[in-house]
């Protein structure tokens, strides 16, 4: 049984992703597992607001290892609104580590829940259940094969030039080199999409690699205001090192999903879009980001391929040094080009269109807004944005944003989450 919710709560998921960006951010989580952490909450609080709302279709069984969410007593009086929202809390809670941030955020949340419902009984059943659905999409989720995965051994080099290496300046071991074992939630195998391959190596100054390599050497040293502006507002480094004689001081950004996953928040908020709608844009949106970064990680340690950084101090410059840190992982394909591809594609399918927006995800680090016509024009300029950074060919880029629109448009075929009138 549905109880009404005031009208000051419509905005309770954007509020919960807002802060879930920032606690994910001063966690200091990578874009990986960044992910993760986005995408459970916002599923959770979904399949509750499914068995309220006689128009979302549930994604278990779509889903395949999904289960139905169960409630004890179903004829007791729920609102649905606010426990979605407390099994978001409980989901994200068990995914963070200051947990104590998402315990101020959730009472916080509650008293004003309890200002807008009147009956004692309808709050507290509501609490009761969002914590129930929260265990249960809990149990679901620690099958993903994370704790195996964040276990495993050691990532080890491998020999040959055409090989990733780590870089300056903390000359990190590989990110995540096993996030290609994590269980995905649409597609039926983690190598299931694929870019075409790579531009063979060579170290010939004939080659389509070295002119690559050129493209990128000679970009960095005649790159002009506008694109060293595009390179740091799409940077998404979630952790840059800033090194003065022997102090190395962090600084904690947003990771390409959490940035994604903003501008769905800023479109929510833009349009005043139903709490169905805005429930089918933060989850469709997160498990695309969740399943891009499957299928990019995947090709990436596949692959295994070489950063600009590497070649070009070997075989071009060695006092070349790119505009934004290069990121401890393999280059092939680029991350930000398949994710940012991934999530626009949802985007373009679930928000209305046509649709311009300004993005003021960055301000927070005091870089402009900056507008855009549409999200695959953001995209788009997600993408070559790591091109103007110095730490990505071309190829990585243009291939790596056909796979994300792959990935975007099969998450969207393979969940329905509307129900047929």
């Amino acid at each position: 049984m549905q109880a009404t919710a005031n009208a000051q709560q419509n905005n309770y998921l954007y509020r919960c992703n807002e802060k879930l960006i920032e606690i994910a951010m001063e966690d200091l989580f990578t874009p990986p597992v960044a992910s993760r952490v986005y995408v459970y909450p916002n599923i959770a609080a979904y399949e509750v607001l499914a068995m309220g709302n006689t128009g979302l279709k549930s994604l278990s069984g779509q889903i395949k290892h999904l289960p139905a969410l169960k409630m004890e007593n179903a004829s007791m009086p729920v609102n649905y609104s606010l426990a979605a929202e407390i099994a978001f809390t409980t989901v994200a809670r068990k995914l963070v580590f200051t947990e104590n941030k998402v315990n101020e955020f959730e009472e916080t949340e509650k008293k004003e829940w309890k200002n807008s419902i009147n009956d004692e009984t309808v709050f507290q059943n509501s609490v009761a259940f969002g914590k129930q659905a929260g265990a249960q999409i809990i149990e679901w989720m620690m099958k993903d094969n994370y704790v195996t995965v964040k276990t495993m051994q050691r990532y080890e080099l491998f020999e040959g030039n055409d090989k990733w290496r780590p870089t300056a300046p903390e000359y990190t071991n590989a990110l995540e080199p096993n996030w290609s074992k994590m269980r995905p939630l649409v597609m039926d195998s983690a190598g299931l999409i694929r870019p075409i391959p790579p531009t063979p190596y060579s170290e010939k100054t004939n080659s389509e690699f070295y002119k690559l390599a050129m493209d990128v050497y000679l970009l960095d040293k005649n790159c002009n205001e506008e694109q060293r502006i595009i390179a740091s507002f799409w940077d998404c480094n979630p952790n840059i090192s800033h090194s003065e004689g022997h102090i190395t001081v962090f600084e904690h950004r947003i990771s390409p999903g959490g940035h994604w996953i903003k501008i769905a928040g800023q479109a929510v908020k833009n349009l005043n879009l139903d709490e169905a709608s805005t429930a089918e844009t933060y989850t469709l949106t997160t498990i695309g980001i969740y399943e891009g970064f499957i299928s990019c990680w995947t090709e990436k340690y596949r692959l295994n391929t070489i950063r600009p950084e590497t070649y070009i101090q070997r075989l071009i410059d060695p006092k070349f040094l790119p505009l934004i840190q290069t990121p401890p992982f393999p280059e092939y394909p680029s991350g930000h080009s398949v994710v940012s591809a991934t999530a626009s594609s949802i985007l373009m399918q679930v928000i209305p269109q046509p649709y311009s927006f300004t993005d003021s995800s960055e301000m927070y680090i005091n870089l402009p807004a900056r507008s855009f016509n549409s999200f695959a024009e953001a995209a788009q300029e997600a993408s070559v944005s790591r091109f103007y950074g110095g730490i990505h060919f071309m190829a990585a880029l243009n291939n790596g944003a056909q796979q994300g629109l792959e990935i975007g448009k099969f998450v969207r075929s393979h969940l329905q989450t509307r129900k047929k009138q």
